[in-house]
């Protein structure tokens, strides 16, 4: 089972959304509450995904950049 699968199991509990970012092709998404399952990256297959929950009082910015890659500063 994906960190994706495992970590849904407790959406309809719980209000949260999860920045999923694919480590292969740096494609990135928030999920919100409960949404459709995948287990791997619709851009290059990868299964290579990291979660990162982030909470209702928690923000995000994403920042990319050629040369440092992905950027992301949280916020409260």
């Amino acid at each position: 089972m994906s960190k994706i699968e495992e970590r849904k199991g407790v959406a309809g509990e719980d209000r949260f959304r999860d920045l999923v970012i694919c480590n292969d092709c740096l494609w990135a998404i928030s999920l919100l509450r409960i949404t459709p399952k995948f287990s791997n990256c619709p851009i290059c297959k990868s299964k290579n995904l990291e979660v990162v929950p982030v909470t209702d009082q928690e923000s995000y910015t994403m920042r990319i950049k050629e040369k440092r890659g992905i950027e992301i500063e949280f916020a409260r």
